[in-house]
């Protein structure tokens, strides 16, 4: 019920240039509007849809969809259907996630700017046969698991900055890298001749 009370909130999407220079430091931001509005900006000149998610404060998904990711995006959300609380907006896609965490006290929305967490998936680069470098920018600590194509762990561990695999002791075939930075999962497959 929550869902639909949800969808119906959801206002405008709009695309274009911004007057303010809203996100000189993160891909995602959310911005007060109104008493009970919200606006998620996105800024990602990758492009192409992000999953959207908010939570309550018991984890409970109140309203799940997509937003366009791109450049200066903007997507309004009306907030007016949800009660007083503590609720969490997520937005992943296969290279991002960010969270920012809000209240609605009051009638009004409060907006913790201090809670903004954001990470992009790391990159294995080839460099050598079968020796893959791992590049993370993340500020999050990262931990890295390498399994091949039954599941079996090859190795499970924290990532360092410009960390080294050499997987030449491996039997031929594909592996994937799953990477977990706060509370996003990025998968990355490589093959070993």
């Amino acid at each position: 019920m929550l869902s639909t009370l949800f969808a119906a909130m959801m206002l405008a999407s709009t695309g274009g240039a911004m007057a303010e220079n809203h996100l000189l430091y993160k891909d995602v931001k959310l911005v007060k509007r109104d008493a009970k509005k919200v606006e998620i900006r996105v800024n990602q000149p990758k492009g192409g849809v992000m999953d959207v998610e908010l939570t309550d404060n018991q984890g409970v998904s109140v309203y799940r969809g997509t937003v366009k990711s791109g450049e200066n995006i903007v997507k309004l959300f009306d907030l007016n259907a949800l009660p007083n609380g503590e609720y969490t907006l997520n937005c992943t896609n296969e290279a991002f996630w960010s969270v920012q965490r809000f209240n609605i006290k009051n009638g009004a929305v409060e907006i913790n700017q201090d809670s903004y967490q954001e990470a992009s998936a790391p990159t294995v680069k080839l460099y050598g046969q079968n020796r893959f470098e791992v590049v993370s920018k993340n500020a999050l600590a990262t931990t890295i698991t390498i399994t091949n194509n039954t599941g079996e762990v090859m190795y499970d561990g924290k990532l360092t900055e410009g960390t080294v695999f050499n997987l030449d002791r491996l039997t031929t075939g594909e592996y994937r890298f799953e990477f977990s930075v706060g509370q996003a999962i990025f998968r990355q497959y490589v093959s070993v001749k």
